[in-house]
């Protein structure tokens, strides 16, 4: 399947990105390189220079412009030649493609498709608590090596939690309360509520700690997903009984952020943050947070990888969606009709702009 080109991808954390180091990141098969220009605003271009294809990842940066280790071209950050040694006229044509750049809410974001219609506006604020006031984040990125949808997919149904995270977030709990989904537009809401009962160990220690709380919770997991891959957790857990259990100042409460970006058709770079509402000054508690997310996002690299393997050797078709599979099934559709429409468009014969609404490379 091609991927939705026109829309954001999280490319890197913002401190991965220097005005004195290259990074180089592959995103919906768009080799892109990117560095910070001479006012520290992060660039993106096409990793290849236009003279014999050399990956300008394999250059260095001056004063703002990057150089090509193979010739010595040397590009700005807007795609324009600006050196060519042993040569003074520069021909219009010798000039790299640029991608647009955003940095919003933690993260560096990149548009792979028609530059024209990059509005940061589109980047979806459901992400705010990355950095918000109030709250207090810790992340990471992790490469998985599977298509970007499987990771939506596990994401939007938790009854997995049951089994893969037993040791932390899973307990009978879980398996046994249903969900309830929804679909608005372009958007997916999946909810299921756990009320009445003993928290996993998660969050059994978290409101324990957070206010001294033992005993019967109710908790909460509220999943909204935006095309084409970003996906908030709203979690927590509160005293049994609370009127207002997500405002409780007895109870827990949490935000998974994530961000999937394509790499190529089978593989993924995984965006991902735990925001907490509770302790927010405690940077021993971030610290294991950061530890024990982690751990818990290995787990299910290892599970996802795992159903890549058998797809990649049996193919897709035996899948078997179950009720549990709503969310999933209902944001494939909404990327399916995106990327149909994107398609369309581009066959379009009226087209009044240049349009690259699939990689050249596109998914198969």
């Amino acid at each position: 399947m091609p991927f939705i080109m026109n829309a954001w991808y999280a490319a890197a954390w913002p401190n991965e990105i220097a005005a004195d180091r290259v990074f180089a990141r592959t995103i919906c098969n768009e080799s892109m390189v990117f560095w910070r220009d001479s006012t520290g605003a992060a660039v993106a271009l096409e990793d290849r220079c236009t003279h014999r294809q050399m990956p300008l990842a394999k250059g260095w940066l001056e004063d703002g412009t990057i150089r090509c280790s193979y010739h010595g071209l040397r590009f700005a950050g807007d795609g324009s030649c600006v050196e060519i040694p042993g040569q003074n006229n520069i021909p219009a044509g010798v000039r790299v493609r640029r991608y647009p750049v955003a940095e919003r809410h933690g993260w560096v974001w990149v548009w792979p498709g028609d530059p024209a219609r990059a509005d940061a506006a589109l980047i979806p604020d459901i992400q705010t608590r990355n950095e918000s006031p109030g709250w207090t984040s810790v992340g990471s990125t992790t490469h998985v090596a599977a298509n970007y949808l499987l990771l939506s997919d596990n994401l939007l149904d938790l009854t997995h939690e049951t089994f893969l995270h037993v040791g932390s977030l899973g307990n009978h709990a879980v398996v046994e309360h249903p969900m309830e989904t929804r679909t608005e537009g372009d958007r997916v809401v999946v909810t299921r509520w756990m009320r009445n009962h003993i928290p996993a160990p998660f969050w059994k220690a978290n409101i324990r700690n957070a206010t001294g709380y033992e005993g019967l919770c109710d908790r909460w997991q509220i999943i909204e997903f935006r095309p084409p891959a970003h996906l908030v957790l709203d979690v927590g857990v509160a005293p049994a009984g609370d009127p207002d259990p997500m405002n409780s100042a007895s109870g827990a409460q949490g935000c998974n952020l994530n961000t999937i970006t394509p790499e190529t058709e089978h593989t993924s770079w995984f965006f991902w943050a735990f925001s907490r509402r509770f302790q927010l000054d405690d940077t021993e508690l971030s610290a294991r947070f950061l530890d024990r997310v982690t751990g818990i996002i290995e787990e299910d690299r290892v599970a996802i990888e795992a159903v890549q393997n058998v797809i990649d050797r049996d193919g897709p078709e035996r899948l078997i969606s179950l009720r549990t599979d709503a969310g999933g099934i209902a944001a494939r559709r909404i990327i399916e009709r995106l990327i149909r429409a994107e398609a369309a468009e581009a066959a379009a014969p009226d087209r009044t702009t240049t349009r690259r609404p699939t990689s050249r490379r596109a998914a198969r």
